[in-house]
């Protein structure tokens, strides 16, 4: 019984009882097995992680406070990789029901939220980060995407900036879909115009081509709110290349507060989660390990911003 609780991190037991536990199955050469407790626990101890992205700083970030927190309690995480590919996503979730995932974590879908619904209905217990999902599919962890677009279309306004625009990032995640909602209501909430042909779209990479097209076709922008610290750095780029200052000519914000973003030259006003990106991470890993036992109580949690203003937008 005290070998098994030492096993199972469970029960009282003291410090020095656990060590000398795991010293004599360190000088034995014991290794569970995992396959037998699976048995008998109904337990795999394995979860599915899905990220659109493994070379994006703020996926990275995430999967990071996730894996940490897994680790910690005894669970190994398998990475699905999308590419946003819609496809690939169904697939990687096929085969984490296959392999009895106990739990799946899922960041930014590109599957709608009937899709990812019926999806992750099949899977043991199930958490989405910034996913649409129906209710009772799963937990879900989001952004307050109004009030964070509202703080910085309110910051430029009050800056006296006349001519907005934004650069996002494609429709087919919440989080691309909210932002540009948002834009747009937040125009309209602070009086500013709302022009059509100031909102434009890129993949992460192509900021600098997205935003030097804009300013040129469009030299009126004096402010340009971007998706993220990636596309925004291509922005401050092109502001570079085309001779317009920034602030004094054109100001920039970005949105998730990556550690480069204060190392940019001018360094970036841009919107920081109320938590670090690994806390949100860890957030949502503790959030399915709780429906994984049976002592969920939460069904969504909303995480709010804050507005870090730098040299950019002053």
């Amino acid at each position: 019984m005290t070998v098994s609780r030492v096993l199972n991190n469970k029960g009282e037991i003291s410090e020095a009882t656990r060590q000398h536990v795991l010293s004599v199955m360190h000088e034995m050469g014991y290794r569970p097995n995992r396959v037998a407790r699976s048995l008998a626990t109904a337990k795999t101890l394995k979860i599915g992680v899905i990220v659109p992205s493994i070379s994006s700083a703020y996926y990275g970030a995430v999967l990071e406070g996730a894996e940490r927190l897994f680790w910690d309690r005894g669970y190994h995480m398998m990475l699905g990789n999308t590419g946003e590919d819609i496809r690939r996503e169904q697939t990687i979730l096929d085969l984490f029901e296959e392999d009895r995932a106990d739990g799946v974590l899922v960041v930014s879908s590109h599957l709608n939220s009937a899709v990812l619904s019926e999806y992750l209905r099949k899977q043991r217990a199930a958490v989405v980060i910034n996913s649409e999902v129906e209710a009772g599919a799963a937990c879900h962890v989001r952004t307050n995407e109004k009030q964070s677009m509202a703080k910085a279309v309110e910051h430029l306004v009050k800056s006296n900036r006349r001519c907005l625009a934004y650069v996002g990032t494609n429709m087919k995640t919440y989080a691309g879909r909210q932002r540009q909602n948002c834009f747009v209501a937040a125009l309209q909430e602070f009086g500013a115009s709302v022009r059509p042909d100031l909102i434009m779209s890129c993949d992460r990479r192509g900021g600098y081509v997205t935003a030097r097209q804009l300013l040129q076709e469009h030299p009126e922008v004096d402010g340009v709110i971007c998706f993220n610290d990636e596309i925004a750095a291509g922005a401050l780029r092109a502001c570079f290349d085309l001779g317009r200052d920034v602030p004094g000519d054109v100001a920039v914000i970005g949105y998730d507060d990556i550690f480069l973003a204060e190392l940019l030259n001018p360094s970036l006003t841009t919107l920081r989660l109320c938590l670090t990106k690994r806390e949100v991470g860890a957030l949502a890993g503790r959030m399915l390990l709780e429906r994984i036992d049976g002592s969920s109580t939460c069904d969504e949690v909303v995480l709010d911003h804050e507005l870090v203003v730098r040299e950019s937008a002053p």
